[in-house]
């Protein structure tokens, strides 16, 4: 299977030479390349990067290469290593994002902006507001290309932002970025000992991928109820597994697993077991009933007047579900926490 980063640089690839985020025009990819100063690289692709123009009604329309999705995909998983360099081609594509193709097409309607005469222009609308509104309005409002072009960013541990330059492609944290754990080693580790439960991981990179928040979370619940149900035994829920994953936290080989989660901290309670705090299991717990409340169990709620008061799910909800499931799966990995 391929890298889970050549898959979301492939999807970055496609986005931009597929759609209008970037308008085709005469050598846009020229100016892109070379305002990051890598003309060398331009030039030796410029045949697939070249834009083709054809005359319709006696007027010149351009339309991305063929070939463009093919050298991009060649360049920027080439360069994805070379952090300095990769993220300068990236914010040199960031400069000629389209914008009005960023938002959403009907955004003058959400937003109560539409005139008389139709017309609405998102860049006069946006120099009106500060950071933190045209952040928002990026997170709220996006069109589905960009929604897909800032998922699979992110998958780098990158994200694509308004700053006071316009927008730019950022890393998270230089931890993250730097991190010297091989995404490969846990791709292999699951492919070799545990396959459905790599099935279910990537399908959560996937629709992490293609923009579905709900169902990257619930393929992460499935990732974490699973990768412990390996662990139980038979006649026991996944949390049996869970708990022997947690050997570590102490007082647990003594206390139910039903009642785990439920208990309360208190140094100074009469009954010894309260006296634990079991950080290991409450941790990986927690993350479940997040994965439940905003994955597999969305659509229940509290029932009002109004109807059901359900949660919403955003896209920040899903990364961070996505990372937290691949910090449990790389801490299983490392403290051998699956031991079947």
């Amino acid at each position: 299977m391929d890298d889970i980063k050549q898959i979301a640089i492939s999807r970055i690839a496609d986005i931009l030479s597929s759609s209008y985020l970037i308008v085709p025009k005469v050598d846009v990819w020229k100016k892109i390349f070379n305002n990051a100063g890598l003309s060398d690289i331009y030039e030796d692709k410029k045949y697939q990067l070249s834009e083709k123009e054809e005359e319709i009604n006696w007027r010149k329309e351009y339309y991305h290469n063929d070939r463009c999705y093919s050298a991009l995909n060649k360049i920027l998983w080439g360069l994805e290593e070379e952090q300095d360099i990769f993220l300068s081609l990236l914010n040199n594509i960031a400069d000629k994002l389209c914008t009005p193709n960023v938002f959403d097409v009907d955004i003058d309607k959400r937003l109560n902006q539409r005139s008389a005469f139709g017309i609405f222009d998102i860049d006069q609308y946006l120099e009106g507001k500060g950071l933190v509104d045209r952040n928002n309005l990026l997170t709220s409002y996006p069109s589905k290309e960009f929604k897909v072009l800032r998922s699979n960013i992110n998958i780098l541990n990158l994200d694509i932002q308004f700053t006071d330059d316009g927008l730019r492609v950022i890393p998270f944290t230089n931890r993250v970025v730097e991190s010297s754990f091989d995404d490969n080693i846990l791709i292999h580790w699951l492919c070799e000992n545990y396959l459905t439960i790599k099935d279910s991981y990537t399908d959560a990179i996937k629709a992490y991928s293609n923009g579905d928040d709900v169902g990257c979370i619930a393929h992460c619940r499935n990732t974490i109820t699973g990768i412990f149900t390996i662990n139980k035994q038979e006649q026991t829920k996944w949390m049996d597994g869970l708990k022997t994953a947690c050997n570590k936290d102490k007082n647990i080989t003594n206390v139910n697993t039903n009642q785990i989660h439920t208990i309360k901290y208190n140094i100074n309670s009469p009954t010894v077991n309260d006296r634990y705090q079991y950080p290991r299991y409450n941790l990986i717990y927690n993350l479940y009933t997040f994965t439940c409340a905003l994955g597999a169990h969305i659509n229940e709620g509290n029932k009002t007047e109004a109807g059901v008061d359900s949660e919403v799910t955003t896209m920040e909800d899903a990364f961070m579900a996505l990372r937290m499931t691949e910090d449990v799966l790389i801490w299983l990995y490392q403290t051998k926490g699956i031991v079947s």
